[in-house]
């Protein structure tokens, strides 16, 4: 179920290796309004979280028709007990999924050396000034195609071993008689609802809407042996993410050099600053990453403006075509003058220049995903998410990441930094002012047994012989990575062990 980035991956991957693969998902082959109202209807409780409603999306597709194809593994440090943290420990580590790693980026077809951010270093002479024992140096990777309904059309139209459905929502799920097993998952609602069984079931289909299914009641209108588990729809995360400094650069030429995007066969690289594990441990902090954002001037939102519609034929208003061209051009020149030479991405530097930080929260039990009493077309019960944010370790966090931020650039002449009160402050005024980023992660994690978690290692259910989730709902703590890479890389592995199973 879901044929977003990790369903259509995963299948993709399954039937490379003779599996037959059904693929249902519950929106249309391309995203249009009327399909979003079940997402409209959720009820959203407690902290403000924008991408309740916004960040998901319903067609074959999922998120990739809009995200920005952004991949970043998590550290090492992500998996180990940190007793700040609460009980959010993995029960896998980083060795468990590195294998995985390397396989999507082989299906995502990453230019396999620059896939190590050392090479990448090395490759582009990048100053010296970039190494730092608090603040790391690093790369984050974009996809070129970043939809994968796209990127994965071939596979999705010629392989016989997968079969996609589209505007399938499966409602909810039959099991067998007698047994801990899944026989079929129903689709529709009422007389026109349809079994489907399965020999194994998989929930692809996004945090929310997996754990909700998870939460629903069977097609026989009983509580499902897994209903009792008391983390299921428990330890809701998402990153928050805020500025934390404006800078004025010192050196522009060095400011360029380590901060401007890197665009290296076609594939752009971001580079970032990440609070080193070592910092982490020693002052009991979160995991963050630190990106200058440049706040571009009118005249170079216009310019590209226009340049887009050139792109896709459009004529612009002829009153302002010769300011516009004018204006592209200014844009245009040094743009396409310092990536020929350098390889880099220009930024203008002439608008306000801000650091932002991107944060994992501290995982509680309180933050959920529940079932509200109001029903949708479907029949079934509407999402109610109250996301819950503890506040103290978080702050902390985001003080020592600016702290560090004016101390890095400062100390070596790069920018000047300044980093407004709310942020020396701290308090609640400053957690209020920080956002959710549409990363949805935990409500079905991953734990040893039923006392801590939803599901096994290999991400099947507890209580249930053939039923998998996959997607970061299993996330029992989250780093500060984009939790896409990783959601897909552990698809990958449960992927591995459900092959092995069909294949004995």
């Amino acid at each position: 179920m879901g044929g977003g980035a990790v369903g259509l991956l995963a299948a993709v991957y399954l039937a490379s290796q003779g599996v037959r693969v059904l693929v249902l998902e519950a929106g249309p082959e391309q995203l249009d309004q009327s399909s979003q109202s079940i997402f409209h209807a959720a009820v959203s409780r407690g902290r403000k979280h924008s991408g309740l409603h916004q960040g998901r999306f319903r067609a074959l597709g999922g998120t990739t028709n809009f995200w920005g194809g952004q991949l970043v593994r998590f550290d090492r440090t992500v998996f180990a007990a940190r007793p700040w943290l609460g009980d959010a420990a993995w029960p896998i580590n980083l060795e468990d999924i590195e294998p995985f790693y390397a396989e999507c980026e082989t299906l995502l077809g990453l230019p396999g050396e620059l896939n190590d951010d050392r090479t990448v270093i090395r490759r582009l002479q990048t100053p010296s000034e970039h190494c730092d024992a608090d603040l790391e140096y690093f790369f984050t990777r974009w996809l070129t195609e970043k939809n994968f309904r796209y990127r994965f059309a071939r596979s999705l139209e010629s392989n016989p071993n997968i079969t996609v459905i589209t505007d399938a929502p499966v409602t909810s799920l039959r099991m067998h008689s007698g047994k801990a097993d899944v026989a079929a998952v129903t689709i529709g609602l009422g007389p026109k609802a349809v079994d489907v069984p399965a020999r194994h079931v998989v929930l692809a289909n996004g945090t929310v809407e997996l754990v909700r299914l998870l939460l629903h009641q069977t097609t026989d209108g009983e509580a499902p042996p897994w209903a009792g588990n008391r983390w299921l729809g428990h330890g809701f995360m998402d990153h928050l993410e805020g500025t934390i400094a404006s800078i004025v650069p010192l050196d522009k030429k060095l400011f360029r050099n380590l901060f401007d995007n890197v665009f290296l066969q076609g594939m752009k690289l971001q580079p970032r600053l990440k609070i080193s594990e070592q910092r982490q441990l020693r002052d009991e902090l979160l995991g963050a990453a630190i990106h200058v954002k440049f706040e571009a001037q009118e005249h170079v939102q216009n310019a590209k403006i226009f340049l887009a519609g050139l792109l896709k034929g459009r004529l612009s208003n002829p009153k302002k075509i010769t300011s516009e061209i004018w204006a592209a051009a200014r844009l245009g020149v040094p743009m396409a003058w310092h990536y020929l030479v350098n390889q880099r991405i220009w930024s203008p530097m002439n608008g306000n220049i801000q650091l932002r930080v991107m944060l994992e929260q501290v995982p509680l039990a309180d933050s959920t995903i529940k079932l509200s009493e109001a029903l949708d077309k479907y029949g079934m019960r509407v999402a109610e998410l109250t996301w819950a944010v503890s506040g103290e370790v978080e702050v902390r966090t985001i003080q020592a990441a600016a702290a560090l931020a004016k101390q890095y650039f400062e100390s070596r002449g790069i920018a000047q930094v300044t980093i407004p009160d709310q942020v020396l402050a701290g308090g609640p005024e400053l957690l209020a002012s920080f956002v959710d980023t549409f990363h949805h992660m935990g409500g079905a994690r991953m734990g040893t047994s039923e006392s801590n978690g939803v599901v096994d290692p290999i991400g099947r259910v507890f209580g249930c012989n053939n039923l998998y989730v996959m997607g970061a709902a299993v996330f029992p703590a989250s780093g500060f990575a984009n939790p896409t890479f990783t959601a897909m890389a552990l698809a990958l592995r449960t992927a591995e062990v459900i092959r092995q199973q069909v294949q004995q």
